[in-house]
Parts: structure tokens; C-alpha cells; sequence
């Protein structure tokens, strides 16, 4: 390995996703520095990071701000690699940066940014996509579709969702919570349909307690949900917390019912925690969960399936446990250490 390298991250991403995408970045050792370009600093304490933020704004000032801070800081210091996490439309600008200054260019896809760039009007950060050195997808679906899009395959690599795994670990406490589903509360998660099958459940005479962790536009959406469908000491809000572990810790199941992901990190961290996960065979959740071999998947948008599905994983603590144990057999690919490997090679082939 040569000389320790100076990478630049632009992106604006959530601070809690975006700090999970760095952290096997930070524990490189051949990994001297990551510059974050985004609007607002990073904060969460990761090592190596320099934040470079550009300020508040609406979308097209912010496109603006990117590209000229990318641009200076290029201009300024050496950087060996421009880093995206989301080529729609985050990334490619500052990909258009390292353009001029001749510096190589990673993009990963992480979801709808996968979905964005099909659209005929993406056209022009799919010349970004195009011109890239390296592209990460969260899975093999990513990979074939932007091959029959065009892009040599050489070139994409399926990026690992790593993971603390020393955090993320199961407990020998009992579980207060039967399901937990963590997120952004926005439309495509539908979170609704948890509430909906826990009063499926509820009016079957089966009594289970879920938790929802997160924050967003739904809450509100959603709070009215539970009061409507009288399920209000059977489904919590929890809101955002830094300590997801410990949520993760309270319950036995993970559900993930969202119309479109990529590959959730809450879906992995809930795996390494030792949930058996719920989930829909959207995006590429398909590459990582096979149907009743170490999770159960469900239809889009169907609360009774949903509900029939943890019904049965309450009742049937055999089968539980073998879902929990074939889960729980994926710590090691998942680990930071794979993580970190994949950028070694990556960055340094």
C-alpha cells in the first residue's frame, strides 16, 4: 500500500446514514483523511473527518454551493478520491468537480437514487455515472441493471453493508417489544402497515407490542393511525434516538415493508442484533433475506400477511430460532473488518 490517501466525501445525506457509510473509511489505515462536503457538519465523532459545509439552502442554491466547494477544496489541497453516496444529484456534482481536476471518482447507489437514474431526465448524472472509476450498488439487481443500462461491469462492485458488530450484538435479556421497525416516517416505508396488522392481529385476539423508531413528515400521519385504529398500548412511537441498539435489544422481530430500499442498514444492524427480519422483496433486500431461510417476505402493502407472518414467528419458537440463528450466521460478512477490506481493495487496486 502506498502512501496514506486524502479522500473527499460530498454528499448530502442523513448525519446517522452517512455516518455509517464512512465508518470502515475511517478505520483504513491507509485512510489519512475524509473531507465531508455537505450542507451542515458532521458530528457524530468519527475519526479522520474534516467538515467543509456550505450552509443552508434550498436545492438548486445548495447544487450550486456544492459544486464551487468541491471545486476549492480541489483547488487548495490534494485529494486522491471524490467520494459520492447518492449520484442523484449529490454525487455527480461533485464528481463534476473532480472532473476538472482530474482527481478518480467512486459513486455508490444506496436506493431511489438507483430508480432516479433510469429516468430519461437523469441524463446528466448518468454521464457522471458513466465517467466514474468505481460504482457501488447494494446489490445484484443494482449491478444487472445498470449493465443493461450501459455501464461496463468491470467497473460496479457490490458494496458490503457493514456494520459495528460489537454494538450491534445479540442480549440475554428478555425482549419487552414482540416487533421494532426503525426509519425515516415518510410515505415509502409505510410504516402504516405495521399498525395496520398489529390491529389485524389485535382483532384476532393476538396481542403484540410494537415499536416504531424514528422521526419524519408521517409522525403525525401515523400518531393519528394508532388513535384511529385504538391500537395505542399495542404500537409506540419511539422518535429518533442515537442508541438503536438498545431499542433493538427490547424485541424479538424486525420488519421492513417499505415500497423501494436498497439494502436498509437498520435491517442489517436489527440481523446482528439477532431480530429475524419481516421484509418486502423490494430494491435489493431479495440479495441479502431468502424467504423463510432467514426471514420471511411479505407482499408490498399487505397489513394481513404482515400480521400472519409475525403470528406465526410468535407462536412457533422453533421456527423463530431457526430464522434467528440463520440470521445471525451473517455477522461475519457484515462485520467492519469486511467492510474495511472492500475499501482497501477498491480504492487501492
Amino acid at each position: 500500500m502506498s502512501e496514506p490517501l486524502t479522500l473527499l466525501c460530498a454528499a448530502k445525506l442523513f448525519p446517522n446514514l452517512l455516518e455509517r457509510y464512512l465508518l470502515p473509511l475511517t478505520r483504513c489505515d491507509g485512510v489519512r483523511k475524509i473531507v465531508v462536503v455537505r450542507h451542515e457538519a458532521l458530528s457524530g465523532g468519527l475519526a479522520k473527518l474534516e467538515n467543509v459545509p456550505f450552509g443552508p439552502g434550498g436545492t438548486a442554491r445548495s447544487m450550486a454551493r456544492m459544486v464551487r466547494t468541491v471545486d476549492r477544496v480541489l483547488g487548495s489541497e490534494k485529494v486522491d478520491w471524490v467520494l459520492g453516496f447518492n449520484p442523484v444529484p449529490w454525487g455527480a456534482l461533485g464528481a463534476a468537480a473532480a472532473a476538472r481536476h482530474r482527481v478518480p471518482v467512486s459513486l455508490s447507489f444506496i436506493g431511489m437514487d438507483f430508480k432516479q437514474i433510469m429516468h430519461p431526465l437523469a441524463w446528466p448524472f448518468w454521464l457522471a455515472v458513466r465517467h466514474a472509476r468505481l460504482v457501488t450498488v447494494t446489490g445484484e439487481r443494482m449491478l444487472r441493471g445498470l449493465v443493461a443500462r450501459g455501464l461496463p461491469e468491470d467497473r460496479i462492485r457490490i458494496l458490503p453493508h457493514a456494520v459495528d458488530t460489537e454494538r450491534f450484538s445479540p442480549s440475554g435479556e428478555e425482549p419487552d417489544l414482540d416487533v421494532v421497525s426503525v426509519g425515516q416516517l415518510i410515505e415509502r416505508k409505510r410504516m402504516d402497515v405495521l399498525i395496520d396488522a398489529v390491529a389485524d392481529l389485535r382483532d384476532r385476539g393476538i396481542v403484540v407490542r410494537a415499536g416504531i423508531l424514528g422521526e419524519g413528515p408521517q409522525r403525525d400521519a401515523l400518531a393519528r393511525q394508532i388513535r384511529e385504529r385504538n391500537v395505542g398500548d399495542r404500537v409506540e412511537l419511539l422518535g429518533f434516538r442515537n442508541d438503536v441498539e438498545t431499542v433493538l435489544r427490547r424485541a424479538r422481530l424486525f420488519t421492513l415493508v417499505s415500497n423501494w430500499e436498497g439494502v436498509p442498514f437498520a435491517m442489517i444492524e436489527a440481523m446482528c442484533t439477532g431480530l429475524v427480519p419481516v421484509v418486502t422483496d423490494v430494491g435489493t433486500i431479495g440479495d441479502w433475506i431468502s424467504n423463510e431461510k432467514n426471514g420471511p417476505i411479505v407482499p408490498v402493502g399487505d397489513p394481513r400477511a404482515l400480521s400472519r407472518s409475525i403470528e406465526r414467528l410468535l407462536r412457533d419458537h422453533d421456527h423463530r430460532e431457526e430464522l434467528r440463528a440463520a440470521a445471525l450466521a451473517m455477522r461475519p460478512s457484515l462485520s467492519l473488518d469486511n467492510g474495511v477490506a472492500f475499501w482497501r481493495n477498491a480504492l487501492w487496486s
